[in-house]
């Protein structure tokens, strides 16, 4: 799941799981009810648990493969500014995804989309850290290429507080808000929140855990830019900071049973 490049899904970013339990989504295991080791769709949330207003829709974790793939070779046209602060990790991630290996779940509301997906590809968080804090925490992206050739795409990133829990061995979880600036000088924008999580499970795997959530990118008129404070975004993200870390919680606590 790429960072706000030319959209901003990579957030962004579908599961298996519709092949693995006759289409249903988050239920506890399949076969004939004796004791088993859960799947990894078994171990996604339920669709009680999704953010409010979104609803499950159907994805192929080959889908998601198919579009990260498309968007790494995009990410190759686009100029980043600092250079350093490109997204490397997942390149060296999405690569490694495949149908038997992990586990997607994507659902939709009107204004949004979520993505959770489970891998037991160990992800860099360290690099993900890198290329989304410090220096790296206000990226300006301009592809040189495909429909947003020129535009000026800027993604401010806030690092939030790290999980702690004895399921968790790494925890990566932050706010952007990404601007995109046409050449003709529209302006549009989006918010995301984003978790990439390391989760210990009892058989000793350590799988990865990724949660996105992210409004759809709307147009801003001159009007709300002119209303915003410094330093506060120009869109709202779907929900706010704590109630995505309740989210991430519940996403932990199934993936480590």
């Amino acid at each position: 799941m790429l960072r706000s490049i030319l959209s901003r899904s990579a957030l962004a970013r579908t599961t298996a799981l519709a092949a693995a339990c006759a289409g249903l989504i988050g239920v506890a295991g399949c076969g004939d009810g004796s004791a088993q080791e859960p799947t990894l769709p078994s171990l996604l949330l339920t669709s009680d648990q999704l953010p409010p207003d979104f609803t499950a829709v159907p994805m192929m974790v080959n889908d998601l493969i198919v579009s990260n793939r498309s968007t790494l070779e995009q990410s190759k046209t686009v100029a980043f500014t600092p250079p350093e602060c490109a997204p490397t990790a997942d390149a060296e991630f999405n690569p490694q995804l495949t149908e038997d290996n992990s586990a997607l779940l994507v659902a939709r509301s009107d204004t949004g989309v979520f993505s959770e997906l489970l891998s037991s590809v160990r992800r860099d968080i360290d690099v993900d850290r890198r290329a989304t804090t410090g220096p790296c925490a206000v990226v300006t992206a301009v592809p040189s290429k495909g429909t947003l050739a020129g535009a000026h795409i800027v993604t401010t990133t806030v690092e939030l507080p790290a999980l702690r829990d004895s399921a968790v061995e790494q925890s990566f979880l932050v706010r952007s808000d990404s601007v995109t600036t046409l050449p003709g000088g529209a302006v549009r924008a989006r918010a995301g929140l984003m978790g990439n999580i390391l989760v210990r499970r009892p058989s000793g795997e350590t799988v990865t855990l990724q949660l996105g959530l992210s409004t759809d990118e709307r147009a801003v008129s001159e009007q709300e830019r002119a209303a915003v404070v410094p330093g506060s975004a120009l869109v709202a993200a779907p929900v706010t900071d704590d109630e995505f870390v309740r989210l991430v919680r519940d996403a932990v606590t199934r993936a480590a049973r």
